[in-house]
């Protein structure tokens, strides 16, 4: 799923840290905001948005993204929306499932050899004193 630059609504902000003669001057931080309303989700879809981004979500029911790492406007925009992408599709992938299984008899024969080898150590050194 990919969302467009039409589809959310940006705002370039003054980014911080240092940044000399042209720190003021430079609005290269980017905000950006799409309605969960708007996505091209199912119901259940959404649902899960709603409660897998809960702190990226605002009043508003939109999904929040920001970004300031480039020095470039544009990069930071193009940056902000492959965040919210991955965002997004990260929340909607279902975990695999995982089948129990026991650790081998040979891991249990191994830790209790590795046990008995330590005892015997620590009781060397004590009878040495």
């Amino acid at each position: 799923m990919f969302i467009k630059e039409k589809d959310v609504r940006f705002k370039a902000v003054r980014a911080q840290g240092p940044g000399g003669q042209r720190a003021n001057r430079r609005s290269t931080k980017v905000q950006l905001w799409v309605k969960i309303g708007d996505l091209p989700l199912l119901d259940v879809q959404k649902k899960k948005l709603r409660k897998e981004l809960v702190h990226h979500i605002n009043g508003d029911d939109e999904i929040w993204v920001r970004d300031e790492e480039e020095r470039f406007q544009e990069r930071n925009r193009e940056k902000a929306l492959e965040h919210l992408n991955t965002m997004i599709g990260d929340a909607l992938k279902t975990p695999k499932l995982r089948i129990p299984t026991e650790p081998p008899r040979s891991r249990e024969d191994d830790r209790i050899r590795e046990k008995k080898i330590i005892g015997e150590k620590k009781r060397s050194r004590r009878l040495s004193h």
